[in-house]
């Protein structure tokens, strides 16, 4: 289930980073994606992000939300 999760948010993150408009540098754009993308993918599933990467195999570590 992780790797279908990590592979989904990576796709996610590409292709929010096109969508961002606005006169950001590559970082802050990235940035706003993995947000968008933390908050649709990961946090409806009731996790939160501790550490991703995303390469020719994506990973992903999450935990649980902390109250």
């Amino acid at each position: 289930m992780k790797e279908s999760m990590a592979k989904r948010f990576c796709q996610c993150i590409k292709k929010v980073r096109r969508t961002i408009k606005g006169n950001y540098k590559k970082q802050q754009k990235e940035s706003r994606a993995i947000a968008i993308c933390v908050k649709s993918v990961i946090q409806t599933r009731g996790k939160t992000l501790k550490k991703f990467s995303c390469g020719k195999s994506p990973k992903l570590t999450t935990q649980r939300p902390k109250y």
